[in-house]
């Protein structure tokens, strides 16, 4: 593995003579699998060129461009040297006929299957892309990426996946008319965009070398992936390299891939979970307590890893929490941070990175060198020497390089110098192909989604699974006859019935696909609309029947949507509608006798919400009333021109459910609301705290809660537990003025 790098400033490229040294170029990392060729026991060779990985395309993308560039020329005129080279060899005269490319027989002779080095391959170039966000300095790069234009190159790009938008149409915003001559669309190359999302398990395996000119796929690079601490969805990468070792060549080639590898991390554009910890002070996890901590768990992301590369544009000074020119909040790490974390992480190179752009070359020196003196005092403290400190910290510069071989620990155990493979565990021998799955989020072909809807208008969801990128075939039936025929005839990607279908239920339908259909019928998704008033019953055979979503009370389109997107990404939904209350009919009840609903807005609410938001240092404050549909917005600071939101999206229905203050301090992190439209999109929610308004019923027997009130950020954060009080209070505020509308 090859680390280069292009760009490591952060926010804005800075061509300064200042900045020269560590260079003004926005993040860019070019990452390249080992080149190495290793020898079959029988002789062949299959060594490989290795495959491009490109980290981010801020404005080093530019210069890396040129050099890919190069290459696709270097490389033709070789191909071209050997075609030439070939034809001479061959005597001038060729069959055709079911003949390899650019491969030539002499006159006469018989046509025997060619060998590896016979034939001329054209080949594609290109690789994999990896965006960490989409932030501007991290992809004003692409536009200008030349090998984006050229259909030689084929190009994956993945980044963080949004379920309001797909990743090419947040890109293609910068190549609008009104900002750049160039759209998205007129690039020539062959380029596949796939949104991700966090997986620290099993991740994927760069699937094919399209840089290679070996007729098989030679992967051995495993990619990981975990959100950041940032103001708008950000993924940091893990890409491991492991040596793959031949065994005798047979119709299907088989490898050893060695466990033990080498690593690299990539994490920029991330701030402290704990902000108290930008000053140092962070603890390792301690292995015997099941749980850990937001910043424990981002550096087990990395842990061991050979090279990190990790956001550090502050200094703890700079970032200055409660200072008038503090950075806190900006979604940036501290150099005391950082340091700490890779050294309890046990990492074996250290690179600052994303540079602030006021810093030039000599604060960068001083940077560096305080950052040094942090890891010393690290290795003191733990009983070590300074001279001989564990973690080794430079500062990411423009050209520089980082060799990572993995095929450095081939003498040990399993696999000999010379390449011999011994005897080893049975699950460390496999096809190739067997670890190369793609991400969970792949799919091939154009999908479909059966609609049984017999009860449900088809038509709002039908408009907008058609409306998206790569829409899927969307079929509409009614009757169980036809709904079992187009199923058996068509395997349907995913199914979504009402559960009274003409001839049948919709569990009638489920059962006969689980048990008659096969391995499809088994694992086909399968989505539930119940039926008025049906309750914990129909839920029970739900659950038997292993249908993924049987769908209770009033749902919003773009509910369902959502919930079929990630079925047809093969993903969990980090989306769960709150479950209604069992006393939820005498809530409404009570709820609508107060008269507050669709009311105009009233001062003394308003002042209530205003002085949270400005305690707490929220942008957004509520009073909302959770409506039989809908949550709507008594008292609004900081939603101009929102009156209200669709239930199934509503924090505050899930607040109602408690008798305590509800406390989400980062919803990326949370199964519940990660995949909500209000945190993928605006108003962007990372952080909510609600406490529950509660308001005597009609007999006065009992309070029943009808709304909350709230504060929103766009950024994590936690309540202390002063400023778990201090809601409550503010919540009793609310209540104490709808006392006073009894009395």
């Amino acid at each position: 593995m090859k680390i280069q790098i292009y760009g490591c400033r952060g926010s804005i490229p800075r061509p300064n003579p200042e900045m020269a040294r560590y260079g003004g170029n926005t993040p860019c990392i070019e990452v390249v699998s080992s080149p190495r060729q290793c020898d079959c026991v029988d002789g062949d060779d299959l060594g490989h060129l290795g495959h491009r990985i490109i980290l981010d395309l801020g404005s080093g993308a530019v210069d890396l461009g040129t050099k890919v560039m190069g290459e696709m020329f270097q490389a033709k005129k070789r191909q071209q040297a050997e075609k030439k080279e070939v034809a001479n060899e061959g005597g001038g005269e060729s069959s055709s006929k079911n003949t390899p490319t650019g491969v030539t027989f002499a006159k006469g002779e018989e046509k025997e299957e060619p060998k590896k080095n016979d034939a001329v391959v054209t080949r594609k170039f290109g690789g994999t892309i990896l965006l960490t966000h989409t932030h501007w300095d991290h992809i004003q790069g692409l536009p200008f990426f030349v090998p984006l234009y050229l259909p030689q190159f084929e190009w994956t790009i993945y980044g963080p996946r949004g379920i309001a938008k797909s990743l090419q149409e947040i890109l293609s915003g910068q190549m609008q008319h009104d900002y750049f001559p160039v759209r998205l669309g007129d690039m020539a190359s062959n380029t596949k965009y796939q949104g991700l999302c966090e997986d620290m398990e099993k991740g994927f395996w760069i699937n094919g070398d399209v840089s290679t000119d070996c007729d098989h796929s030679t992967s051995s690079i495993k990619v990981t992936s975990k959100y950041l601490n940032h103001s708008v969805l950000t993924l940091g990468y893990k890409l491991e390299e492991f040596a793959q070792i031949p065994l005798p060549s047979s119709s299907q080639q088989h490898f050893r891939r060695k466990k033990r590898g080498v690593s690299m991390a990539y994490i920029t554009d991330h701030e402290p979970f704990d902000h108290a910890l930008a000053n140092g002070g962070f603890t390792p996890r301690d292995p015997r307590k099941p749980n850990c901590t937001a910043d424990q768990y981002h550096a087990q992301f990395f842990e061991d890893v050979d090279v990190l590369v990790h956001d550090c544009q502050y200094l703890f000074s700079e970032y200055a929490p409660g200072s008038p020119a503090s950075k806190e909040y900006w979604g940036h790490s501290t150099v005391e941070y950082v340091v700490e974390v890779a050294f309890y992480a046990n990492v074996k190179q250290l690179l600052l990175f994303h540079h602030d752009p006021q810093r030039n070359d000599d604060q960068m020196d001083e940077v560096l060198l305080y950052a040094r003196e942090l890891a010393e005092k690290l290795e003191e403290k733990c009983g070590g020497d300074k001279e001989n400190v564990r973690l080794k910290v430079d500062a990411a510069k423009e050209g520089d390089t980082y060799d990572l071989d993995p095929y450095a620990f081939l003498d040990e155990n399993d696999v000999s110098v010379d390449g011999d493979v011994a005897e080893s565990k049975k699950d460390s021998i496999r096809h190739v192909d067997d670890d190369i799955s793609p991400p969970r989020s792949v799919n091939t072909g154009q999908q479909c989604v059966l609609l049984g809807f017999y009860e449900s208008a088809s038509g709002p969801i039908r408009d907008m699974l058609e409306s998206t990128a790569n829409s899927p075939k969307v079929e509409v039936l009614q009757s169980r006859d036809e709904l079992l025929r187009f199923a058996k005839q068509n395997h349907p990607s995913v199914i979504v019935l009402d559960n009274r279908l003409f001839g049948c239920t919709g569990f009638e339908f489920c059962k006969v696909i689980r048990t008659e259909m096969g391995e499809w019928g088994k694992n086909v998704p399968m989505l539930v609309i119940a039926c008025p008033g049906e309750g914990q019953r129909a839920r029970l055979t739900a659950e038997r029947l292993s249908i993924d979503d049987f769908i209770q009370g009033p749902y919003s389109p773009s509910y369902l949507f959502t919930r079929i997107q990630v079925s047809l990404l093969r993903m969990p939904l980090r989306w769960r509608r709150a479950p209604l209350p069992e006393n939820e009919s005498e809530r409404l009840d009570t709820l609508k006798s107060t008269g507050l609903l669709d009311s105009l807005p009233e001062e003394r609410f308003d002042r209530i919400t205003r002085l949270a938001k400005a305690m707490f240092k929220v942008p957004i404050s509520l009073v909302s009333l959770v409506d039989e549909d809908r949550q709507w917005f008594k008292s609004n600071q900081g939603l101009p021109g929102a009156a209200e939101t669709p239930r199934d999206s509503a924090f505050c229905a899930h607040a109602i459910l408690t008798d305590d203050i509800m406390v989400v301090p980062d919803a990326l992190q949370d199964d519940r609301f990660a995949d909500n439209p209000l945190v993928e999109g605006s108003p962007n929610i990372r952080f909510y705290a609600g406490c529950p308004i509660k308001v005597a019923c009609k007999d006065e027997s009992s309070k029943m809660p009808i709304g909350t009130l709230c504060v929103i950020d766009s950024k994590p954060r936690d309540l202390s537990e002063d400023e778990r009080r201090a809601l409550k209070d503010f919540g009793a505020m609310v209540e104490q003025e709808l006392a006073n509308d009894g009395l």
